[in-house]
């Protein structure tokens, strides 16, 4: 599969102005919206509200959060859309990141979601001389660890919809600089979180926290473990 380093921007010919002189946007870009909206919710209520990233607060406060959608599941258009952001943040004057959210790539097959992740790491990026500027996090609805099983840990990477968190190298480093140096911490104090959610709420009720419910007692729960704090 070859992919272009090239990228356009889309034009939506069907766009329109109703009679109030409102912007209309056709069917998907009007799914493409919903999408953005869950995902950005998903971001504050889980990932920054259970204090999940320490690389995703600073770029949604200072708005340089950025969530681009790409449709279908035809493996050389989304690896493109990935592709394109990650050139992009390598640009060292394009501070932030970019999740890059592909609803209909395979969201019950891990493994074929994977693949993609690992042709894009080993042989993209290799080829862009990106490794050491951006790198990828993976997220999925089915996300597993390799021998974890149905693990709790594998919580800390699901997310609603297949996604490709672009970062870059630079600002993953100043968060682990803060860390102490070691970014096993975040992994582990992520699984210690979720360990605790599921011994006092059960399994059902962690998933519907990982989906952005507060539960009674949630709050009270994160502020007597170490390392969290209260979000609103």
């Amino acid at each position: 599969m070859k992919v272009s380093a090239k990228g356009k921007q889309q034009q939506h010919d069907d766009d329109g102005i109703d009679e109030e002189g409102a912007v209309t946007l056709d069917p998907e870009e009007q799914e493409n919206e919903v999408i953005k909206e869950t995902t950005l919710n998903w971001i504050k209520k889980v990932v920054i509200g259970l204090n999940l990233c320490p690389f995703a607060e600073k770029p949604l406060r200072q708005n340089q959060l950025k969530v681009s959608v790409v449709r279908g599941d035809d493996d050389e258009t989304v690896a493109a859309a990935v592709v394109y952001e990650l050139i992009a943040r390598s640009d060292e004057t394009h501070d932030g990141t970019t999740v890059v959210v592909a609803p209909e790539f395979y969201p019950d097959e891990f493994e074929r979601y994977m693949d993609l992740v690992q042709y894009i790491e080993d042989d993209v990026m290799e080829e862009h001389d990106l490794h050491g500027l951006v790198q990828i996090a993976p997220f999925h609805p089915k996300f597993a660890f390799a021998g974890s099983g149905d693990g709790i840990d594998n919580y800390t990477n699901r997310s609603p919809y297949p996604m490709f968190h672009v970062l870059r190298e630079n600002e993953v480093g100043l968060a682990v600089d803060k860390l102490g140096g070691d970014a096993s911490k975040v992994w582990q104090r992520n699984v210690d979180l979720l360990e605790g959610m599921d011994k006092k709420f059960g399994r059902d009720d962690v998933k519907k926290i990982m989906k952005g419910e507060s539960l009674d007692g949630l709050k009270e729960m994160l502020r007597d473990l170490r390392g969290y704090s209260e979000k609103s």
